[in-house]
């Protein structure tokens, strides 16, 4: 009888259970952007030769001379004018490795920001698991004049086997296929890495406009092609999914927050963005779809004739629509899911897919929770934040949020331009969400800037907490900002600076168990939907 109670005594404290993890997870990053883009446009590799890896960037982002053959004009103003927008002083020296003098930088948004060693650092600083998700723009590619893969379906392939073989390369990292791989992994010291997709057009179902002669597309499939698409993605090892990115797709709509978006979105589907009106006070939606051409510098409209299809070009006035705007009221996407997506949906939940919602427009939102919620299905919001009262309809609302708490999905909070900017959007969000659920979507190598430096949060190195040094550089945060992924513990250390308090440091620190326990859940719940 003794035995029996200590037993039940044992099972009540979890003792017999599985080891409870400790550390963050990073919900959204992107090591593999230098296999994405046309692989010309991002520039650096995350492992291999450092001196190659990182060395000059001038083949990649240099105008083309009888020295630089790979070279080309437009994509050196590109890579120009794209990192300018971030940090209006950033002047490329092209030199990497050893001296690092010009990037990386927090806004060196084209340059390489997740070499291994600084995986590896991040890793030593608590982060235990990483969502590395396949990205791209067959838009921007294009745009670019790469010469590599453009097609979402090719790049996504690449980036995939890409990733997989920068943890083949390393020693301290596996991939995770199961939530018991995770909980095995992490127990065992190592960082696990989820597989996933932030592409526009998963499978090519879609017809760019600029009629890419190299790869098949059908922008049409039948709910059996849409099947055996995520088959194969789940063969190949994804588990993290984005139904939808940044244009509008086969599956459902795309959230309206920036006005370039609609010239990917008409380079992909061929038409533009259709906004609807909405309260600002009641919604939180303040943005507004502009004519993409209107703010276009005296560079961008020489360039752009020469780098877009001619009824995608925002230069044209005729090619898109100067909307009205009215005060007190915003603009959201008009359309939600399509009856393809609600099918995509269901599948992806019957496989066991994580799934993220964000980047979907708030009709489409609003549809994928209420199916989520019908078949207790966690999903997530794995980079974002709390809608503001002028936002986009990108933004999560409270309401959503809820949603995400009732069904025990993961948030991956945005990580803010400060450390004081992360530290109260946390403390916002995590009242939400019962201070649980909580890790970070850093979007590094994602055409993200990092954190910028934060002189009111100034963090002490000494003999125990070491500067990071590669080749001939040392980075300060103070000075440098989040110049790297290797920077993310200097990063969560600022944060006490900042004003987090020890509750709240644990919540972040115990978000890895947090994401096993919700994709524990998928599984449970995936034979079970219905609908």
């Amino acid at each position: 009888m003794r035995f029996y109670c200590i037993l039940f005594l044992f099972l009540l404290s979890g003792k017999l259970f599985a080891q409870e993890l400790t550390g963050y997870v990073d919900m959204h990053a992107h090591p593999r952007g230098d296999l994405a883009y046309g692989t010309e446009l991002f520039f650096g590799a995350p492992y291999g030769d450092i001196s190659v890896a990182l060395g000059n960037c001038k083949p990649d982002h240099g105008a083309w001379s009888a020295r630089n053959k790979k070279g080309n004009l437009f994509r050196q103003v590109l890579a120009q004018q794209t990192e300018k927008q971030y940090c209006p002083t950033i002047k490329d020296s092209k030199q990497g490795y050893p001296d690092f003098t010009t990037w990386p930088t927090p806004a060196s948004i084209l340059h390489q920001q997740m070499w291994v060693d600084w995986i590896q650092r991040a890793h030593e600083g608590g982060l235990n698991i990483m969502c590395a998700l396949a990205v791209s723009s067959h838009c921007i590619a294009s745009a670019a004049k790469t010469s590599g893969p453009q097609d979402d379906e090719q790049v996504l392939l690449n980036c995939i086997q890409g990733i997989k073989d920068l943890v083949s390369h390393s020693t301290f990292m596996e991939i995770a296929l199961t939530p018991a791989d995770v909980r095995r992994i992490v127990t065992n010291g190592k960082l696990a890495v989820v597989l996933g997709t932030e592409m526009d057009n998963i499978g090519n179902f879609y017809s760019p406009q600029d009629h890419y002669k190299n790869a098949t597309f059908n922008a049409a499939p039948s709910n059996e092609q849409v099947q055996s698409e995520l088959d194969k993605l789940w063969d190949l090892g994804l588990r993290y999914i984005f139904p939808v990115h940044l244009t509008n797709n086969v599956f459902g709509s795309s959230a309206i927050a920036l006005a370039p978006l609609n010239v990917a979105n008409k380079f992909n589907t061929g038409a533009e963005f259709i906004p609807e009106k909405v309260n600002t006070k009641e919604t939180g939606i303040g943005t507004h779809l502009v004519h993409p051409g209107v703010g276009l510098n005296a560079i961008a409209k020489m360039f752009m004739p020469f780098l877009l299809p001619k009824n995608v070009n925002p230069g044209k006035k005729k090619n898109y629509t100067f909307w009205d705007t009215v005060p007190g009221f915003g603009m959201r996407n008009s359309t939600g899911i399509t009856e393809r997506g609600r099918f995509a949906i269901k599948y992806m939940m019957q496989k066991g897919f994580l799934i993220d919602i964000d980047h979907m427009s708030e009709k489409m939102t609003d549809v994928v929770l209420s199916m989520a919620l019908a078949n207790d299905y966690p999903v997530n919001s794995g980079h974002n934040g709390l809608r503001g009262g002028n936002g986009s309809e990108n933004g999560r609302t409270v309401k959503q949020y809820e949603a995400l708490k009732q069904l025990g999905g993961m948030i991956g909070l945005g990580h803010g331009s400060s450390a004081g900017e992360f530290v109260n959007s946390y403390r916002q969000v995590a009242q939400i969400m019962g201070n649980t659920h909580m890790g970070i979507g850093t979007d590094a190598g994602g055409f993200y800037p990092l954190p910028a430096r934060d002189t009111t949060a100034f963090v002490t190195y000494d003999s125990t907490f070491t500067r990071c040094k590669t080749g001939n550089r040392t980075w300060d945060i103070n000075t440098d900002g989040v110049a790297h992924y290797g920077l993310m513990p200097d990063y969560i250390r600022s944060w006490d600076v900042a004003g987090m308090t020890a509750p709240e440091k644990k919540v972040f620190m115990s978000s890895a168990e947090d994401f096993t326990r919700m994709w524990e859940k998928c599984e449970a719940r995936k034979t079970k939907v219905i609908r």
